[in-house]
């Protein structure tokens, strides 16, 4: 297979639960009615989900020899999976609450062995090369020279940091702003985007992003929509009116579904319009059930405006 993108980074299983009112007092135990298996990690989320938006896709990533590495490879069927052997596969417990926050528990497994020295440069091909979870997996200072490589044949670069379960330090922070130089397209939430610059609303965040390197500034809001800006235009999306059962996972359908827009040439708001419509449809169902197709993302779009 040819892939259009490349996406490298974490791959894990995630546990996901229904919804929450609370977390259970210690030394307790809470009843649920539903828990969930499914793939998960961002950048493995990334290659399902545009991969399910009819773009083929090449996913680099490590697991371990385990049941959950099996599972990972039977459910990412459709995907051109490239996988590393490390010790053990990376598990997330992803803990969703009635307000539709959530809280996450991770053993990163082999997603932090998972070294630039381990990668084929010759597997990277493409239109695209997608970067993501960038505190999770072992690539750290060297990502620069995975999106030189990329630049260097002519592909874009588009990145998404996921959180720092460190708490931004300068120094990751100072690491981050390094490398976004080497980048064209940036994905973070809005946390993500305050803790990076110190702007508090999203046109400034967004300014201070730009300057930094990028192109394009895909911000991701939550519940509240998005905000798409380049230097010369930005445009405030509102969110799509669905009832979300599990939100894990909807900012790297964002991400696919904006860069699916972005390769076909699309003008900024209405790839923001079809990455906002394809994240909300995903939250529909758990983990990566609901990741939608091309044209489940187009009726939500004629219903939203009709």
């Amino acid at each position: 297979m040819n892939p259009e993108v490349t996406s490298i980074g974490d791959i894990n299983v995630d546990i996901i639960t229904s919804k929450l009112k609370d977390m259970p007092q210690r030394d307790s135990q809470i009843i649920l009615p539903e828990i969930r298996l499914s793939s998960g990690g961002c950048a493995a989320n990334f290659a399902k989900a545009i991969s399910k938006l009819g773009t083929a896709v090449r996913f680099i990533g490590k697991v371990g020899e385990d049941v959950f590495g099996d599972f990972l490879r039977d459910n990412l069927n459709g995907v051109d999976l490239r996988l590393l052997t490390g010790s053990k596969t990376g598990i997330t417990v992803a803990i969703t609450f009635d307000d539709e926050t959530r809280s996450f528990i991770t053993y990163p497994g082999s997603n932090s062995e998972l070294k630039v020295r381990d990668i084929d440069f010759s597997l990277i091909e493409g239109k695209c090369l997608h970067i993501a979870s960038f505190f999770l997996q072992g690539l750290r200072e060297n990502t620069s020279e995975i999106m030189e490589y990329a630049h260097d044949n002519k592909m874009t670069v588009s990145f998404d940091t996921g959180w720092d379960p460190g708490g931004w330090s300068n120094e990751d922070t100072e690491l981050v702003k390094n490398i976004l130089h080497n980048v064209d397209i940036f994905f973070p939430n809005i946390k993500e985007g305050k803790a990076i610059t110190g702007a508090k609303d999203e046109r400034s965040i967004c300014k201070e992003l730009l300057d930094l390197g990028p192109e394009v500034i895909g911000l991701k809001l939550g519940k509240m929509g998005c905000y798409v800006a380049t230097k010369d235009e930005g445009y405030y999306i509102a969110p799509f009116r669905v009832k979300p059962v599990d939100t894990t996972g909807a900012g790297d359908v964002f991400d696919a579904a904006f860069i699916l827009g972005y390769l076909r040439s699309w003008d900024l708001e209405k790839t923001g319009r079809f990455a906002n419509a394809a994240a909300a449809l995903s939250t529909m169902g758990y983990g990566t059930e609901r990741y939608p197709t091309e044209g489940e993302v187009r009726r939500l779009l004629r219903v939203e405006s009709a």
